[in-house]
């Protein structure tokens, strides 16, 4: 008697348990702690599907009302779990990319740098650079890693696992610290990635990288800056915050970023868990309505009337603090421009999916970005 009560009592648990994290998986929260943990059960959902299950198999031969209100809560925990890794299937098969269950259990140490804190200009030992080296001599080809942050936090050293396996795919990765807002607003950030990327070049033989092939990736408000960084290259409006040539690039690759700031402005996500229009104003010094020219020059749309580097758009349409419209609204502009663009969009996926190393999307878009960066020979070279 004493066991079955125990075995119900542990079924109705996980069950209750997997029931919440389902809701919370499929909630749109008011508020940046239920949306971090929003974030977590949607990027754990096999978990909630195995506890599912694991409720389920506890109740068979189970009777009464206890064992049908376990499985009922099994099941509708179970079918929501199950969602957004089915919805990741055809991508998965379009883009023949491997996946790699073991990869997906959480808890592994994050991949240490080659060099930490390197000062790519001595006038500037603020604005240093971790490199992660791929084996041999070299030269190979080389991206420079730009973080996110609402334009006023974040640091570098955020998703090491992404620039390791660059690195182990024969890249030279150097993950950026640039100046933050609101001491330093716009376009203090896309300044210092260019000055950052020039000095990288003249420091071509000590860090092993051709100089001439080179790309920029960037992370939310980071890849506003570095698509911002490739698509204004030698536009004398925003040089360099150092004196270096401000060449271009041959690829960007911009994840959940926001490309249309006027439009953001205006649109919000709701509910606005990060204060988006208020991160616009500390990053660009004000509404559009003053500072109108500065959310030009900061938007990555207004770019594409230029000669553009290749560009990989990703972007979640569960994405909850950036709109995936801003991701549509630039691939737009840019194939209008007949400018050359592949777009990732992942169904239900949320902001920040990559923190996660090893989940479903972040093994997908960690694998189409490798393939974009090193496909062909001379994939970087500057167009």
């Amino acid at each position: 008697m004493i066991r079955r009560w125990w075995r119900s009592g542990t079924a109705l648990a996980l069950a209750l348990a997997a029931a919440a994290a389902a809701l919370l998986l499929a909630a749109s929260p008011p508020t940046r702690p239920l949306w971090v943990a929003h974030l977590a059960c949607l990027e754990l959902s096999l978990a909630v599907v195995l506890a599912a299950l694991l409720a389920l198999a506890l109740t068979v031969r189970a009777e009464g009302g206890r064992a049908w209100i376990t499985r009922i809560a099994s099941v509708a925990a179970l079918v929501v779990g199950l969602l957004p890794a089915l919805a990741l299937v055809p991508l998965y098969r379009a883009r023949h990319a491997p996946l790699a269950l073991l990869a997906y259990v959480p808890g592994r140490p994050a991949p240490r740098a080659s060099r930490i804190d390197v000062v790519l200009d001595p006038a500037r030992p603020d604005l240093t650079a971790d490199v992660f080296a791929p084996d041999g001599a070299g030269p190979h080809p080389f991206v420079v890693v730009v973080h996110g942050g609402s334009w006023r936090g974040g640091d570098k050293g955020e998703m090491r696992h992404v620039s390791a396996a660059l690195a182990r795919a024969g890249l030279v990765v150097l993950d950026v610290r640039y100046r933050l807002a609101p001491a330093h607003p716009f376009p203090a950030a896309v300044t210092d990635v260019k000055c950052l990327l020039g000095r990288a070049r003249e420091h071509a033989r000590d860090l092993g990288l051709a100089p001439d092939r080179g790309a920029l990736l960037g992370r939310s408000a980071g890849g506003e800056v570095a698509l911002v960084a490739a698509y204004s290259a030698g536009d004398t409006r925003l040089p360099p915050a150092c004196a270096v040539e401000d060449r271009a690039v041959g690829a960007v690759v911009g994840l959940y970023a926001p490309t249309d700031l006027a439009w953001g402005y205006d649109a919000p996500v709701r509910p606005d868990v990060v204060q988006g229009p208020r991160s616009l104003e500390l990053y660009l010094g004000g509404p559009p309505s003053a500072v109108a020219e500065a959310y030009r020059l900061a938007s990555p749309v207004s770019w594409v009337d230029r000669p553009l580097p290749r560009t990989l758009l990703i972007h979640g349409t569960g994405d909850r603090l950036v709109s995936v419209e801003h991701e549509r609204r630039l691939a737009r502009a840019l194939r209008s421009a007949g400018r050359a663009v592949d777009v990732l969009e992942l169904p239900l996926v949320e902001h920040g999916f990559d923190a996660h190393a090893g989940g479903l999307a972040d093994q997908l878009a960690r694998d189409v970005i490798v393939r974009f960066l090193t496909e062909g020979q001379g994939a970087l070279s500057a167009r």
